[in-house]
């Protein structure tokens, strides 16, 4: 659920106001329904259980819910939900959820170089922490007479993604060190086309 919110939240940020049939169009080019597993039908569903708990404000156009006339916005509250999801996403590790840190991906540009880095550091550490400790959960699980064999395959393949991500994280640090890509507080590195909305070429500044 937290990264179905930080999507929603952040794609808002970037588009507000927007109507959601614009917000749902927007996430399905991303794929979402692929690698975040969110079900195209349950975006509108998603921005009104925001709107509910205060962190999105509705603006309506015409009579309850009908999808592309409401439009949402961020509140105070949305905002700062936002930024404790991206960094929720951004430093901490979970085998499982591989979708957390794809969605931090998405958003990257919204912090500073600088905290980027320290994250990326901190996810080395953690996933160097995991592969030290597979094998010891490997052992526990194949000599626990009461879990079957093949449960010890669910943890092989959590690991493997663990050293394709190490090794990935490793040398993502390396090019964001080396200046590549942009994030807050610098001049744009990719500058959308004139076909593109106008809000992708006026992205906003975290806070202070």
């Amino acid at each position: 659920m937290s990264t179905t919110r930080l999507l929603l939240l952040g794609v808002v940020r970037i588009f507000q106001p927007a109507y959601g049939y614009q917000l749902r169009r927007e996430l399905l080019t991303w794929n979402v329904q692929q690698w975040a597993n969110i079900n195209p039908g349950s975006i509108y569903t998603g921005l009104r259980t925001l709107a509910k708990h205060g962190f999105l404000e509705e603006l309506a156009e015409g009579k309850g819910y009908k999808p592309g006339r409401t439009s949402y916005k961020l509140t105070a509250d949305g905002e700062t939900e936002y930024f404790t999801l991206l960094r929720q996403a951004l430093w901490t590790v979970d085998g499982f959820q591989p979708g957390q840190m794809q969605a931090a991906l998405s958003f990257l540009w919204s912090l500073k170089r600088d905290e980027v880095v320290a994250a990326l550091e901190s996810r080395i550490v953690q996933l160097e922490q995991h592969e030290k400790a597979a094998p010891f959960h490997e052992r526990q699980i194949e000599q626990d007479p009461g879990t079957p064999d093949h449960v010890v395959e669910m943890f092989r393949i959590a690991d493997a993604r663990n050293r394709g991500e190490l090794d990935w994280t490793r040398s993502f640090r390396t090019r964001v060190l080396a200046g590549e890509y942009s994030f807050a507080g610098e001049t744009p590195d990719w500058i959308p086309g004139p076909e593109a909305a106008e809000q992708w070429r006026n992205l906003p500044e975290p806070p202070d």
